[in-house]
């Protein structure tokens, strides 16, 4: 519950900080909340590559984990 509350605070807290950095740049309100709820909106082509990278990374990185931890109870059971 503790790092629950944590992550929450802190994404407030950034969320605050994007809306007041966008307001002192002069942007108009609607806009910025639109582009701080979705940030997928204003991404350029090379950032949704570096996105889909790291979740590629991320999964086949668990997998590997997963089929190796299987492998070794497999092994030890015989």
């Amino acid at each position: 519950m503790k790092l629950f509350m944590v992550t929450i605070l802190l994404a407030c807290g950034l969320l605050v900080m994007i809306i007041s950095l966008d307001l002192i740049m002069g942007e108009k309100f609607p806009g910025i909340i639109w582009k701080a709820v979705n940030p997928f909106r204003v991404m350029e082509p090379a950032e949704y590559l570096i996105v889909f990278l790291f979740f590629f990374f991320f999964f086949s990185r668990k997998m590997w984990l997963f089929l190796k931890k299987r492998e070794s109870s497999n092994s030890s059971s015989d």
